[in-house]
């Protein structure tokens, strides 16, 4: 008999399980949704169901790099002992390439639905594509807490211009640093607006409160938000790897160095959870 795609999607949203999986079960029970749901119960297929509801916030971070660029993703699981798990990791590749082939396209997430939805039958917990991003270019990366090639718990992409030059080393280096200091954007220029007015707020407030003069109040808050520039910019946080400098002036002694100006376009960091 014919089964009909609505019938496939109806089971595939009752049970969770892949869309082979749903053709099958329907065949064997004559088109009968509900049938084939129970046959998939009996399986133990359509167990995805249930988890599809507990909190998944352990999981791995992924990176892969090819030719033209990188892609990074965040693939989540309940427990942290999933993320050990080679059939766990090998899922995690797996929508990397995809991601790879993407190139940052959204459907991504809609084109790994089937494979999530099997590992989920084959693993017992929920598991959940939480985020994926494509840098193209002259890229850099670096995984963090690594638990296999390419998978961990802290990944970041970097991108590079101004020379075509080998920066793989500064590259690196500067990856590390992006992974332990966590930077919101490369400069204040690009800082978030709305994250940017709100610290200006809780600052104000404090200030107000102190009872000083209100010249004394505007000269201590352009301090303190210069402060906040040190601590989440990333040209003018210390560089972790030497103090001293600022990762701006670090960036401007490797050009120096060279004698080519390299400039940060892009970066991308993912930490598992946040």
């Amino acid at each position: 008999m014919s089964i009909s795609a609505k019938e496939v999607q109806e089971l595939r949203k009752m049970s969770g399980a892949g869309m082979m999986e749903c053709k099958s079960a329907l065949n064997d029970s004559n088109g009968d949704v509900k049938k084939a749901f129970k046959l998939l119960r009996e399986k133990g297929i359509a167990k995805a169901e249930k988890k599809s509801s507990r909190e998944a916030n352990e999981g791995l971070i992924g990176i892969k790099n090819a030719k033209e660029g990188a892609s990074i993703v965040e693939i989540n699981s309940e427990t942290d002992f999933v993320s050990r798990n080679k059939e766990f990791q090998a899922l995690v590749n797996k929508i990397l390439d995809i991601s790879l082939d993407h190139k940052g396209d959204n459907k991504i997430i809609e084109d790994c639905k089937d494979l999530i939805s099997d590992a989920v039958g084959k693993i017992g917990e929920n598991i959940v594509f939480k985020r994926a991003d494509y840098l193209d270019g002259n890229i850099h990366s670096y995984v963090h807490n690594k638990i296999d090639d390419g998978l961990g718990k802290i990944g970041v992409l970097l991108k590079l211009s101004g020379s075509e030059k080998d920066l793989s080393d500064l590259g690196k280096k500067l990856c590390m640093h992006i992974a332990a200091a966590s930077p919101l954007s490369i400069s204040e220029k690009d800082l978030d607006n709305k994250y940017l007015e709100a610290e200006k707020e809780i600052i104000e407030k404090q200030l107000k409160d102190s009872g000083k003069p209100e010249n004394i109040v505007e000269k201590m808050l352009q301090g303190k938000i210069n402060k906040i520039f040190e601590e989440v910019t990333l040209l003018k946080q210390k560089f972790v790897m030497d103090q001293s400098l600022s990762i701006g002036d670090y960036l401007k002694s490797a050009s120096e160095e060279i004698g080519e100006t390299i400039i940060i376009d892009k970066f991308v960091r993912y930490e598992l959870g946040n």
